[in-house]
């Protein structure tokens, strides 16, 4: 017995399953996806930096205080995950051996709310001409140099590679003595929490950034959140017409997106 089906109409298919339509994006997803195309470029022009250090009614600056250099070594890195480890930013140019301020800019944004736009380390009193990308210095393995800083935990700071190394010793030690808790809400939070205390119409309930000593050598670091969040995150060089650095800058919002 045959089995007659409706013939297949080559020219007219059957409808396909379509996909439900998606929710509108809200302005702040729009701005991250933006603000997502717009970081890690090779250059930008130095007014971009300008502004984003720029107070005007959206944005303040804040110098949360000084980081030491007792190499010269510099190491951006997320410090709650990254620093100390093998995944942590070396750059590959140094800088004097010394101590710099540590400049935020803060931006107030309807959009994203109060969130930190880029840091500064501020290594010489003048103005800079031109920026360029910061490259980390090649690996003893041999692994092509890379431009990116990664962040998992939303901070990042500004260290010296040595201070970085007594930073892993001291967050070891730390675990091996309190072996069931966390390093950030049952050490830094605290450090945090007062900073917030202290400076509250500057940062977010909980705290944006610390200055924070090693407890055996006293060298400072600078903790701070990164702009929205998690992400991969650049610095840049700022020269002065001889080429001579005069700071290193960590975009991490473009405020014209926000």
């Amino acid at each position: 017995m045959k089995l007659f089906g409706k013939k297949k109409d080559k020219n007219n298919p059957p409808p396909q399953p379509q996909e439900p339509p998606q929710p509108p994006k809200s302005p702040i997803q729009l701005a991250f996806e933006k603000n997502l195309k717009f970081l890690n470029q090779e250059s930008y022009p130095k007014e971009f930096f300008e502004g984003l250090f720029t107070e005007n009614n959206r944005q303040k600056l804040f110098t949360v205080g000084e980081a030491d250099f007792p190499t010269g070594e510099v190491v951006i890195a997320d410090p709650l995950v990254y620093l100390g480890t093998k995944y942590q930013t070396v750059l590959e140019r140094q800088i004097p051996k010394g101590s710099y301020p540590v400049e935020l800019s803060i931006l107030y944004s309807e959009t994203a709310g109060l969130r930190i736009a880029a840091a500064r380390l501020k290594i010489k009193d003048e103005k800079a001409v031109s920026y360029i990308r910061g490259e980390s210095r090649v690996n003893p393995d041999g692994k092509r140099p890379f431009c990116f800083m990664g962040v998992d935990a939303g901070v990042a700071c500004f260290t010296d590679l040595q201070a970085a190394e007594e930073y892993d010793g001291f967050i070891r030690k730390w675990h091996g003595e309190n072996p069931d808790k966390n390093h950030y809400d049952d050490y830094f939070a605290k450090y945090f929490a007062e900073s917030y205390e202290k400076f509250p119409q500057i940062q977010r309930e909980g705290g944006d950034f610390i200055q924070w000593k090693l407890p055996d050598s006293e060298n400072r670091l600078i903790m701070f959140a990164s702009g929205l969040g998690d992400g991969m995150y650049s610095g840049y060089w700022g020269e002065n017409e001889k080429g001579e650095i005069t700071e290193l800058v960590i975009p991490f919002l473009n405020p014209e997106l926000f």
